[in-house]
Formats: structure tokens, C-alpha cells, sequence
């Protein structure tokens, strides 16, 4: 019995030990497959709520910020106005976005974005963010057609052809291989990058929706360059 009650004891510590030891592998080896936090910029609207932009001017890593203006043709982002004025205050370089809508027509979409966004205060080229719900109802071509004529009117008025933005999946699926020339900003949250169909190649790559900045309260897209783009290639 003396030696039984030794040898339970040490059992039970060799059994912590064993599982100790597996959950820290685990964690390692979960660890090393999520993306690095390095970050070349951030996308933001008024789900950031108040930003402090002298904080997040601090933070090196941001060579850009995108910031959401307008939606349809009436909403315009609470936050925009002082977030593109703020930033650029604190020298961020900045681009606006217009988040697509298949509730109005596109010409009067873009009227809306254009009357909003001051050309003497945009440093980057402007975006088009097409998302599942914000096009919801319409076919495969009507949603092509409509990110055609948006990004032909900004073309016309600004000299050069937007960013798009969507999220891997579905620009895939509803834009590719019509707009892979373009300059493409695709989400995908996970450790692997995105890919595209066809000929062609994405130049940001959105990689996180619960990024953490300084100045910011709650969670931030963080986005990093890719293929050889660099700040050059978006500016305005």
C-alpha cells in the first residue's frame, strides 16, 4: 500500500505534464498558421465611431487609410467628413470609398459620391466597395455592368481607374475575370492569401476585421500591400 499511494502521485504529475505539454504545441502550431500583424494600412466609416487620428498617426506601420463616404445616393458616413479632414491633418495619406448599392441607379450613385468627396482632399485613387449585401437582388451581369459604368465615370472625372474592393470570394464569383486588371482589394480573413480567377492579380489584401490600433476603440480592417505594390501605385 506504501508503494501504491507513491506511485499515484507521481502518475497524475506525469499526466499534467503530458497534457501541459500537448496544449502548448497546439497553441504553437495554431499560432504559427495565423497571419503576421503586419499591416501597411486601414480601411474605416463611422463603425469605428470617434477616432483619435493624432493616435493613430503614431503608428508607423500605416502608409495609407480608406475611408468610407457615401452609400446609394443619400447616405453620406456620419464620420467622414472629420475622419478625411483629421487624418489628413496628422499626414496620413487618404482615398474615400463608395459602398455599392442595387437600390438606385448608379449614375446617381456616383453624383452622390462625387458632390461628396472634395478632389483637393484625396491623396489616393478612389474605391468601389462591392459587397453581397449591398448589391443583393441583382444577376451576376447586372453587377459587372453597374461596377463598368462606376468605375468609367471615376475614370472620367478623376484620370485614373478605382480600387475595388470585395471580398475574395465573392469578386470571384460576380466580377471576375471582366475587372482583374484593375487595382483589386480583396478580403480574406485568414492565413492565406487570396487568389483570383483568371489572368490577373490583387494589390491589397484585406487580412483582418478585428485589428487593433492605437486611437481607435473596438476592432479595425487591417490591409498590406501585395505583388510589388506600394503607395506609389494608388496615389491620386
Amino acid at each position: 500500500m506504501a508503494k501504491l499511494s507513491y506511485i499515484r502521485p507521481f502518475g497524475i504529475v506525469c499526466l499534467l505534464f503530458s497534457l501541459l505539454l500537448v496544449s502548448v504545441q497546439t497553441a504553437t502550431a495554431k499560432s504559427s498558421k495565423e497571419p503576421k500583424r503586419h499591416f501597411d494600412g486601414i480601411d474605416v466609416s463611422h463603425h469605428q465611431g470617434k477616432i483619435n487620428w493624432s493616435e493613430v498617426a503614431k503608428n508607423r506601420q500605416i502608409q495609407f487609410v480608406y475611408i468610407k463616404a457615401t452609400q446609394g445616393t443619400t447616405i453620406t458616413d456620419e464620420y467622414y467628413k472629420r475622419n478625411i479632414c483629421e487624418a489628413r491633418k496628422h499626414d496620413l495619406r487618404c482615398g474615400s470609398y463608395h459602398y455599392l448599392s442595387s437600390k438606385t441607379p448608379i449614375r446617381a450613385q456616383f453624383r452622390h459620391f462625387y458632390r461628396t468627396i472634395k478632389r483637393y482632399s484625396q491623396d489616393l485613387i478612389p474605391m468601389i466597395d462591392v459587397e453581397r449585401e449591398g448589391v443583393r437582388g441583382w444577376t451576376r451581369k447586372q453587377v459587372q455592368d453597374s461596377v463598368a459604368v462606376f468605375a468609367w465615370l471615376i475614370k472620367k472625372h478623376y484620370g485614373k481607374r478605382p480600387l475595388i474592393y470585395s471580398q475574395a470570394n465573392f469578386y470571384n464569383s460576380h466580377l471576375a475575370p471582366r475587372f482583374n486588371q484593375n487595382f483589386l482589394f480583396l478580403g480574406k480573413y485568414s492565413a492565406e492569401r487570396p487568389s483570383i480567377k483568371g489572368v490577373g492579380r490583387h494589390n491589397i489584401w484585406q487580412f483582418s476585421e478585428r485589428g487593433r490600433v492605437n486611437g481607435i476603440r473596438g476592432f479595425v480592417d487591417l490591409d498590406r500591400f501585395m505583388s510589388g505594390t506600394s503607395l506609389s501605385n494608388i496615389r491620386l
